[in-house]
This record gives C-alpha cells, sequence and structure tokens, in this order.
C-alpha cells in the first residue's frame, strides 16, 4: 500500500470517528451547550463529515488502482496527482466546514469558516471530476 493511500486511510477512520462523535453529541449534547438550532448545524457538519470521510477511502483504492504517470508534466497533472490534491481539498475543507458548523453550533462565532471549508470540499470535487477526465482521454484508443 502506498503512502498516500495509507494517509487517506488514516483520515478515512478517524473523519468517520468524529463524524459519529459530532452526530451523538448534535443528538444528546453531552452537557456541552448548543446555540439554539446548534442541533441541526452539529448533524449536518457530521453528515458531510461522514460521507467525505467514505470519499478519502475511496480516493485511497483508486490511488492504489491508478498507475504512476511518467516524469514530468504529465506526472504532475496525471490522474494520481489530481486524486492526491482531491484528498488534500477534502481533509481540508473537512475541517473548514464541519469544523465551522460545530464552532457554530457551539456558540462561537467563525461565521466565515463554513463557507471557506465548503468551498474547499467543492474543489476537491472538481479536482476527483478532473482525475476521471485525465485517465479517459489519457487511454490509447483501442484497436480493432
Amino acid at each position: 500500500m502506498s503512502r498516500t493511500a495509507a494517509i487517506f486511510i488514516l483520515l478515512a477512520g478517524s473523519n468517520g470517528l468524529f463524524a459519529v462523535l459530532a452526530g451523538a453529541w448534535a443528538a444528546h449534547g453531552f452537557g456541552i451547550p448548543l446555540i439554539a438550532g446548534g442541533g441541526e448545524l452539529a448533524d449536518s457538519g457530521s453528515r458531510f463529515q461522514m460521507w467525505h470521510a467514505l470519499a478519502l477511502l475511496g480516493l485511497a483504492a483508486a490511488h492504489e488502482y491508478t498507475p504512476s504517470a511518467p516524469a514530468g508534466m504529465a506526472r504532475l497533472l496525471g490522474t494520481q496527482s489530481l486524486i492526491r490534491l482531491a484528498g488534500i481539498a477534502f481533509a481540508i475543507g473537512i475541517v473548514g466546514f464541519s469544523g465551522g458548523l460545530y464552532a457554530t453550533a457551539g456558540g462561537a462565532q467563525i461565521s466565515s469558516l463554513a463557507p471557506i471549508g465548503g468551498t474547499v470540499l467543492m474543489a476537491g470535487w472538481l479536482l476527483l471530476a478532473l482525475a476521471g477526465g485525465v485517465a479517459i482521454f489519457s487511454r490509447p484508443a483501442p484497436t480493432g
């Protein structure tokens, strides 16, 4: 297993754990006060965090399956590099988006963190789509 895939699996597992913990916090509070409507914010953050944890797990598999590109510009813009960048964007976006929602649910005044994190999550999905496009158009045409 590559180091990148192992890191993505580590991030997937830890984010899955924290998503479940955040969902429990949204539902039960555990003595940590929530603002009015904070339960919904924390629940939304938990759902987004879990979906992106699963996406990180998928990226680990995709990274392992995808062959490395040759050196040079093709490697920089190759499928594996785009998958790696998508994973980095997901990891940063989870912290920004879900973390911003959790902080707001707890009463912190961090209103700009969630939109920035959401934008980074969208960039991650765009990078993943680009990785698929590069993979499709970089394959040799079938013969016969």
